[in-house]
């Protein structure tokens, strides 16, 4: 027990998780909850964040909820803010947006800039806001992508957009620079590429465009096409966020770990 707290335990850390109020967020908020950290969870829907740190805190841990909309100078620095004097030990930037599936030629501006925006310079601002309170000790930051930000996607089966797309690559090598400039200051930064899973809010606006009888094609399709024959679980990707967080990742920077159940490797 003793090497597994000094590997992975969080206690005492501060960690802001943006998207923190729903899907893979909730889980990782309340996972680095359960290993001893104090977390902000932030997200644009003021009630979900407040539910995530109830809930938290009805289990025993610390936490407290940030009305935060990443794609906002204003509102990133007012998380700032409201971290006071506290540094900050990891941030992990998981708020985003999925558009419905959309040819380029289709593709309207306002959702170009809206998945862009979000996604990639949402993760941008906070990154910029929060290095300040991490330089001094060191910690780690955790940017959420996706495999769609490594290659393109079946044009006959759509799935994604060139916003999200973009915006998922835009990310990737974001991080793999700011690993480069602060690896010397103890500060790691990593991405997480998660496949298809399940438990998200990312793709409600997918689902609306689709019939019953569409979704059901989608699943079977998406199953099919991963060699493990399942989407994930919302909490799969807990162990890898956990790990990215703690010691036991000390010298891993500027890494894209794909958790896909075996898709890229196809």
């Amino acid at each position: 027990m003793e090497l597994l707290e000094s590997l992975f335990g969080l206690q005492d850390k501060i960690a802001l998780v943006t998207g923190g109020g729903s899907g893979l967020g909730r889980v990782i908020a309340e996972g680095y909850a359960g290993a001893g950290a104090k977390v902000i969870c932030a997200d644009v829907d003021a009630g979900r964040a407040d539910e995530t740190a109830e809930a938290i805190v009805a289990a025993g841990g610390k936490a407290e909820p940030c009305t935060l909309d990443v794609w906002n100078e204003d509102s990133v620095a007012a998380s700032v803010e409201q971290l006071g004097t506290s540094n900050l030990d990891i941030l992990v930037n998981f708020a985003g947006v999925a558009t419905p599936p959309t040819l380029t030629h289709e593709l309207s501006t306002a959702d170009w800039e809206r998945g862009v925006g979000i996604s990639l310079t949402g993760t941008f601002f906070m990154t910029r806001a929060m290095l300040p309170k991490m330089r001094a000790n060191g910690g780690s930051i955790i940017n959420v992508a996706s495999i769609l930000g490594l290659g393109g996607y079946f044009p006959d089966f759509p799935a994604s957009s060139a916003d999200y797309a973009s915006a998922k690559a835009g990310v990737i090598g974001f991080t793999r620079q700011i690993a480069v400039e602060y690896a010397a200051e103890k500060v790691r930064a990593n991405v997480i590429a998660p496949g298809w899973h399940g438990g998200t809010r990312l793709g409600d606006g997918r689902r609306k465009e689709r019939t019953a009888e569409e979704e059901e094609r989608f699943y079977t399709e998406m199953n099919r096409r991963i060699p493990m024959k399942r989407r994930g679980d919302a909490s799969e990707i807990l162990g890898l966020a956990l790990y990215l967080a703690s010691p036991a990742s000390a010298y891993l920077t500027g890494q894209v770990i794909t958790q896909d159940g075996g898709w890229t490797a196809c």
